[in-house]
């Protein structure tokens, strides 16, 4: 299995929020920088708000996560989609919706030669989604 890891530039909480409305996921599991072990918080002094590893687990996987370290930036670009793959049609509608309302639809979610529905989507952080139906036209 390939998972997705995701690098956000300081609002890792808002994104994994975000990610848990568009799926309908369970709380995430968050761990921040002051959760580290005592010995290596030295490291992380300023950074104790930082999140070091979220996961939010979907009903098509998991969208692992996690705020850059301070300098670090980030952006994300065309040349990395997430891709969604599942046999319930219905999730994947309300997921593509979720992720377009404040993003922008790339291609609209319909059926194709390929798939019974697929369509592309950035949402509002930039990340780039394929949504398609993982059944056989």
């Amino acid at each position: 299995m390939v998972g997705v890891y995701l690098s956000t530039n300081g609002n890792a909480r808002e994104v994994a929020d975000y990610y848990v409305n568009v799926f309908d996921a369970e709380q995430p599991y968050m761990m921040d920088f002051s959760q580290m072990p005592q010995a290596d918080q030295e490291e992380a002094k300023g950074m104790e708000d930082l999140v070091i590893y979220a996961n939010v687990k979907t009903f098509a996987g998991d969208i692992m996560l996690s705020d850059n370290m301070p300098g670090e930036t980030t952006k994300p670009t065309g040349a990395m989609w997430i891709c969604v793959a599942h046999t319930d049609l219905a999730r994947l509608r309300t997921a593509f919706e979720r992720l377009a309302k404040d993003g922008e639809i790339l291609m609209p979610l319909e059926p194709t030669f390929f798939s019974p529905l697929y369509g592309q989507v950035k949402d509002k952080f930039g990340f780039h989604w394929m949504i398609m139906s993982s059944e056989e036209p």
